[in-house]
């Protein structure tokens, strides 16, 4: 039984790593467990290799530490010959780890930590709202998936109305002259009257899994699961009446500029029918809501911090424990063990007074983008 947060490592570029490609997994299950890869496969001798591009001529560096068990400072330096750059050793790890921490962000948005227990599990995780590839963990046995509102009394009314109701979000809009964005859940067939001006906002159609159908360029809906939700919209009330599809997970259009009188956003509500799996909704100011599907109905209740709700196998469990705003999530390396299990070296990318972390996991190649090309450096075994 496993849990999917290949989420965890969004944003961890620095180290060598795409922010949606940690593909580590929980494993859930009694007596469950991975065994130790053997000595012979990981240990020395290793070398750092330095290369401009894959065709460039390579530079070659020894790795020699004293115990592969514990972790300890390098100091060897590579300079790239006919570059301003130069490659420093800092560190080696005998057991490379991540873990995901929140940070104050001023551009960031609502980050929860969520703790996950159960038949040998025992991890706490963070959501991030703004962060589309951070926003849900989910497996067969149930998921989480964290929505931010705007704070106000919009969202609270919002929340109320979505455990009300069989709406497929909100839009969230941005009347003309207003600085904040207000919430109105909404359903195909609706329309939003502005208070205080003559503007309309009406929801044409919903596609939970929207597409393109190649040869007569429309708009076809390829399955009934929220894959890509969205929403097609007309505002009118002015001079001239708008059309648009919104993305749930995408700020605009993909196919053209995005040109409304005034800012539309469509936040998804979709829920999976099977059990275990839930909603966590939150707003600053605003008590935060868990909505779920119970007998084909949308349920709601307070999110109480440290109160268990069980997924679809009831003994696995999750817990909202902590709710932060204004921040966002990084993920940071740290040494888990004195145990040769998943060896790396810390280096430096040096050129002039820029610096650049780069945490070189063994036989991954690490790629830095200059302006003369790409710099590729590879940790690995001695051939």
């Amino acid at each position: 039984m496993r849990i999917d947060h290949r989420w965890l490592r969004t944003g961890v570029g620095r180290a060598g790593i795409v922010v949606c490609v940690l593909v580590g997994t929980l494993t859930l299950g009694a007596g469950a467990g991975s065994m130790s890869p053997h000595h012979s496969f990981l240990g020395g001798p290793w070398e750092v290799v330095v290369k401009m591009g894959h065709e460039g001529q390579a530079l070659r560096l020894p790795v020699s530490v004293r115990d592969e068990g514990k972790p300890q400072a390098l100091d060897g330096v590579v300079p790239v010959m006919g570059t301003p750059l130069k490659v420093r050793l800092d560190r080696y790890v005998p057991d490379l780890q991540w873990k995901a921490v929140p940070v104050d962000d001023p551009n960031g948005g609502a980050v929860a930590r969520v703790s996950f227990r159960g038949e040998s599990l025992e991890q706490d995780l963070w959501l991030s709202a703004r962060e589309v590839t951070k926003q849900s963990i989910s497996s067969h046995i149930g998921g989480v998936t964290i929505r931010e509102l705007p704070p106000g009394e919009s969202s609270a009314e919002a929340l109320r109305q979505l455990g009300e109701s069989n709406a497929v979000g909100v839009l969230l809009v941005t009347p003309p002259g207003a600085k904040a964005a207000v919430a109105y859940p909404v359903s195909p067939g609706t329309g939003i009257a502005l208070p205080g001006s003559t503007w309309k906002v009406s929801v044409l159609r919903y596609v939970p899994h929207y597409s393109i159908n190649r040869e007569t360029r429309e708009v076809t809906n390829a399955s009934e699961k929220p894959v890509n939700p969205a929403v097609e919209i007309k505002i009118d009330g002015g001079e001239r009446e708008y059309r648009q599809w919104l993305w749930s997970k995408f700020p605009s259009s993909p196919h053209r500029r995005l040109s409304l009188p005034f800012p539309v956003r469509f936040l998804d509500f979709a829920l999976e029918p099977q059990a275990g799996h839930y909603l966590l909704a939150v707003a600053q100011g605003v008590p935060p809501k868990v909505l779920y599907l119970q007998d084909g109905k949308r349920r709601t209740a307070q999110a109480e911090f440290g109160r268990r709700l069980a997924f679809k196998d009831e003994r696995y469990s999750f817990a909202l424990e902590e709710l932060r705003f204004g921040a966002s999530v990084e993920t940071r390396w740290k040494n888990g063990s004195e145990n040769l299990l998943h060896p790396a070296v810390v280096a430096t990318i040096v050129q002039g007074d820029k610096q650049e972390e780069a945490v070189l996991e063994q036989g991954k190649p690490y790629h830095h983008r200059t302006a003369s090309g790409t710099l590729v450096v590879l940790y690995r075994r001695v051939p």
